[in-house]
């Protein structure tokens, strides 16, 4: 049962890394290298920081910084773009890390989201509530690394093919593109963690069953939660990545 546990993992990896090479070369390449850096950040500095007895959240966004900085800087290179949206990301990831804290603690979930979690905080004695700020910071951090990077690349791009537009219609021209992006963004954000809850959703979706004992059971409520931090911050980054794009690139001509 392990071994093909173990043989379907590595199988559908295989084809995961050669269909991203087969379709993007050399940018394919460099995601690999963004996506195993990240990887090897959680486990080598986060999870043992937090292990340690530090605050989760609080080394969840120290490390994130430089996280997404290379992120963005494998997958864009070193160029305006990847700038621009380093400094856009980490102003948004910022207000959304607030946001998140403050939700959790308003909420006053305990952490136990599951059988796994009660023992990681029972058995180890780590800060469930922060483990889950933290899981919820992370998760949000993509939509925004994906919502900002695309917002500003769409700014510089209208900005090039249109040398005599001002920085208004820079702006409202973008603003439109990102609206349509935003959208998508929602959905996907939406579907990913509704398929991750869908036994949660299964065992409520019953007539006898009221939104209070929906609400009331943590880990769908967390969840619940994860959606719509996640969901203002991608809304927060649309209109701050491109009024920040057209400001960088009109104060870089100045």
């Amino acid at each position: 049962m392990v071994l093909q546990i173990e043989l379907t993992v590595f199988l559908l990896l295989f084809i995961s890394i050669i269909s991203l090479l087969a379709v993007s070369g050399k940018k394919g390449l460099l995601s690999i290298l963004s996506l195993a850096i990240t990887i090897l950040a959680l486990i080598w500095i986060v999870i043992p920081l937090v292990d340690a007895g530090y605050n989760p959240a609080l080394v969840t966004f120290i490390s994130a910084l430089p996280i997404l900085s290379l992120m963005i800087y494998c997958n864009e290179g070193f160029s305006k773009l990847s700038h621009i949206s380093i400094i856009a990301t980490i102003f948004s990831f910022l207000i959304v890390s607030v946001l998140i804290e403050i939700s959790v603690s308003l909420a006053h979930f305990t952490g136990i989201v599951s059988d796994l979690s009660a023992t990681v905080g029972g058995q180890m004695g780590i800060d469930l509530p922060g483990i889950l700020t933290a899981g919820i910071m992370i998760g949000s951090l993509g939509a925004l690394i994906e919502m900002i990077t695309t917002q500003v690349a769409t700014v510089i791009e209208l900005k090039q093919a249109n040398p005599q537009f001002d920085d208004k219609q820079i702006y409202q021209q973008s603003y439109k593109v990102g609206v349509v992006h935003l959208s998508s963004i929602i959905s996907t954000l939406f579907l990913i963690y509704a398929g991750a809850s869908l036994p949660l959703l299964i065992i409520f979706a019953t007539p006898d069953k009221s939104l209070t004992n929906i609400l009331g059971y943590e880990p769908l409520s967390s969840e619940v939660v994860r959606i719509l931090t996640g969901t203002i911050g991608v809304i927060l980054a649309l209109p701050i990545s491109t009024i920040f794009a057209v400001w960088w690139l009109k104060r870089s001509k100045a």
